[in-house]
């Protein structure tokens, strides 16, 4: 009984060294740079999934249990990953928080700093740049993941979308759920993109006419628009027409007393035609003589019909056709112009400048309209010798400059050449 006490004493003493031997601690882990703490092995509180199952030294940082850092290492849920051939230097990898330290810079949270690396969802990157909160990336030539954000050479000032990202880059590509405003040394604000620097001009003010190539405006018509000789007082339109115009234009004024729009094209248009050139203009105004008897009537169909032909043939020179109405004729009732003999060719003029998509001078309406706006008395001071429809040098200038107004009120591109 006793020698059974002495073995069970011996054998209680001996598991007690072998216990005491048994719990010695183990020591923590340090690396140059930096410590880490707060976790072991698969059970960081930076989540589950760590790498490392026991402590590691890594060069230039220390790296615990949960996660692990070096060359294409990867970090615990809510860490981050740095690309192939990034690296670390400097700072530490910590399992609680999954906090990354790269080179030029710091993050919390969970973000990663590389250059030219992949950014994952939510992620911040930054070449030796800013970083902001929501999942920004400043990058150059990178890619970003779903929410990211990549400004390379541009500025954006307010004009860009905090939801789902926004790119404005030089060779960035988004892989999801961004969108993509190039950018090319211009700013963009409040939403709207100047490329290469530049603006559109405004509206409203004359071209550089210093840069117009010459060209010729070329007239057909009757006596109301012809050239007279300088031993009378009667004058066309036409004659006064080109004081309106820079020098680069040139007048070539075929119109022809007597004629309606069937007579002139048998006659004076042949030389009309063969004079114009590409870029050149063609104005045609007909329907008093059409109108009457004298040297008329044409018919409102034939009179439309020569007027397409003209149309098209001015076309195929390349040239701009510019259907013209009539003159007005003064015939005064209750101190009023009327127009009723004119009005039906005015109306064919500008059914042809609808049908063949040509803008229209109406000359006879702003004729009308000064007429009316002047007087009956005034009206006639500027006919020659009372004439209802010919003109002295007051009344051509007038009608000229009615013209020539109607070209800028129509938008017609030969406005630019106006003084």
């Amino acid at each position: 009984m006793r020698n059974s006490c002495r073995i069970l004493l011996f054998c209680l003493l001996l598991c007690a060294v072998v216990s005491a031997c048994s719990s010695t601690p183990t020591p923590e882990n340090s690396a140059t740079g930096g410590t880490a703490a707060g976790g072991s092995s698969g059970m960081a509180s930076g989540g589950a999934g760590g790498s490392v199952a026991s402590t590691v030294a890594a060069s230039g940082g220390t790296a615990v249990s949960g996660g692990s850092s070096g060359e294409g290492g990867l970090a615990d849920s809510g860490g981050s990953k740095a690309g192939t051939g990034g690296s670390i230097s400097g700072g530490a990898t910590s399992a609680s928080g999954g906090t990354t330290s790269a080179s030029g810079g710091s993050a919390s949270g969970g973000t990663t700093s590389a250059s030219g690396g992949r950014i994952g969802t939510g992620g911040t990157s930054a070449s030796g740049g800013t970083t902001a909160s929501g999942g920004t990336t400043s990058a150059s030539g990178g890619r970003i993941g779903t929410g990211g954000a990549s400004i390379t050479g541009g500025v954006s000032t307010g004009g860009t979308s905090s939801t789902g990202g926004t790119i404005s880059a030089s060779g960035g590509r988004i892989s999801s759920g961004g969108t993509s405003t190039p950018s090319t040394g211009g700013v963009s604000a409040g939403g709207t993109t100047s490329a290469s620097g530049g603006s559109s001009g405004g509206t409203g003010g004359k071209p550089d006419q210093s840069s117009l190539p010459a060209i010729t405006v070329h007239l057909a018509g009757d006596s109301t628009m012809s050239n007279y000789a300088a031993t009378t007082t009667q004058e066309g339109w036409g004659q006064e027409f080109g004081q309106f115009f820079i020098s680069k234009v040139t007048i070539d004024n075929q119109a022809q007393g007597g004629a309606n729009v069937q007579s002139f094209y048998s006659g004076k248009w042949k030389t009309l035609i063969g004079n114009v050139q590409a870029g050149d203009y063609v104005m045609a105004a007909f329907g008093i003589n059409d109108s009457g008897t004298a040297h008329g009537p044409v018919t409102v169909p034939n009179f439309t019909a020569e007027f397409d032909t003209m149309a098209d043939e001015v076309a195929a020179k390349k040239a701009t056709f510019i259907p013209t109405t009539s003159s007005p004729l003064q015939v005064w009732v209750g101190g009023k112009e009327t127009n009723d003999r004119l009005q039906p060719y005015c109306d064919a003029t500008i059914a042809v400048g609808k049908t063949k998509n040509l803008l229209v001078d109406d000359l006879n309406a702003r004729g009308v309209e000064y007429y009316n706006s002047v007087g009956q008395t005034v009206a006639a001071t500027l006919t020659f010798n009372g004439d209802k429809a010919h003109f002295d040098k007051a009344g051509a200038t007038e009608m000229a400059q009615l013209a020539a107004q109607e070209l800028t009120r129509i938008g017609s591109p030969l406005a630019a050449y106006l003084k």
